[in-house]
């Protein structure tokens, strides 16, 4: 279950590819003009983290986990969840959220911000490997839980509204409404060629299978009673522990 109507995007491809090229040549691209010694203490200390970044994240992932068939949330490991986005947000997003917030008012992100980048990641990879290790969480848990607690969230506010799945038939069902209407109204008048009225039909078919399949899709995304009212318990930690801009970046 994706986060897929949330704000979520552009600088996330920039952010991949500085990530995939490598942090260290980032950090020393980007701190260039602070001079070699400068440039070589920052990589020195970038490769330590890292280091012990990897450390921590392999004591989490030696937790293994399975997603529950049931797709039902478990307390005790919510709150591990929830422990671990709390590092997050009081260790790297307010210390970084003044930055964040001017960045949101720009067209464009500023040279300095970009610059700021390639530590910024460094520090929420170290920081979440630190926690997930303390709260014995693998990253795939802690993905899963991101998923249903934060996709579902986007699309169903807590204790309120239709589900995903509701959602989705009702826009498919308003296009058939429209649809059906069109092939009607044109099986009626003798003026239209049988090929449209017959292509006009074949849309009508189309579109409700296409709504019975994007409503088996939508299903997966809808929160489930019993993970709502759990949610409802845990609201003020869950909506705390956003964090806007920060969420774009993949660590």
């Amino acid at each position: 279950m994706a986060l897929s109507t949330g704000a979520k995007i552009a600088i996330g491809c920039v952010v991949a590819v500085v990530v995939s090229v490598g942090a260290v040549t980032a950090v020393v691209v980007g701190l260039a003009w602070w001079g070699i010694h400068k440039a070589q203490k920052a990589v020195e200390q970038l490769e330590a983290d890292q280091k012990a970044t990897e450390e921590a994240l392999n004591r989490a992932n030696a937790n293994a986990f399975t997603a529950p068939d049931d797709g039902l949330l478990k307390e005790d490991r919510l709150l591990r969840f929830l422990a671990v986005r709390k590092a997050l947000h009081d260790e790297v997003y307010l210390k970084h959220k003044p930055m964040i917030d001017a960045q949101a008012q720009k067209q464009a992100p500023d040279l300095g911000a970009l610059t700021k980048l390639p530590f910024i990641i460094s520090e929420l990879r170290a920081c979440k490997a630190r926690a997930l290790a303390e709260q014995a969480m693998s990253e795939s848990e802690f993905t899963w839980h991101y998923e249903v607690v934060y996709g579902g969230l986007l699309l169903r506010s807590i204790g309120g509204g239709d589900g995903v799945s509701e959602m989705a038939r009702s826009v498919h069902r308003d296009a058939i409404v429209q649809a059906e209407k069109a092939a009607t109204e044109a099986e009626a008048d003798p003026n239209v060629s049988p090929d449209v009225k017959r292509q006009l039909r074949e849309a009508v078919n189309q579109a409700r299978e296409e709504a019975k399949a994007a409503g088996d899709m939508a299903a997966a995304l809808d929160l489930l009673p019993a993970n709502v009212e759990l949610l409802k318990k845990h609201r003020e930690e869950v909506l705390k522990y956003t964090m806007g801009g920060l969420e774009l970046i993949p660590f």
